[in-house]
């Protein structure tokens, strides 16, 4: 009996849980278009600092792989193969 006490104490925890209600809660408040947040300041402007701060990580992250990639083939570490070897032997 006393095993099955923890068994019996969780079903008890979880029943509302596994419980299926079909029916929206007691304190449902349908929204309306004036509960919808109202935008303000000046949308140009605001574009214009997101827009710059991307192109700014896009400049970034352009420079960093152009760099990147030039180390890489400047150490031998890649062979682009963009022309015939020297010797075919």
């Amino acid at each position: 009996m006393q095993a099955l006490r923890p068994l019996t104490n969780l079903a008890a925890r979880n029943g509302a849980f596994f419980a299926r209600s079909y029916h929206g809660p007691s304190n449902f408040r349908v929204f309306t278009m004036n509960d919808m947040p109202v935008p303000e300041g000046d949308f140009f402007e605001q574009h214009r600092r997101k827009n710059r701060t991307y192109n700014a990580v896009l400049a970034a992250g352009i420079i960093i792989f152009g760099i990147t990639a030039t180390i890489a083939k400047e150490s031998g570490l890649i062979y682009l193969n963009y022309s015939p070897p020297k010797s075919l032997e």
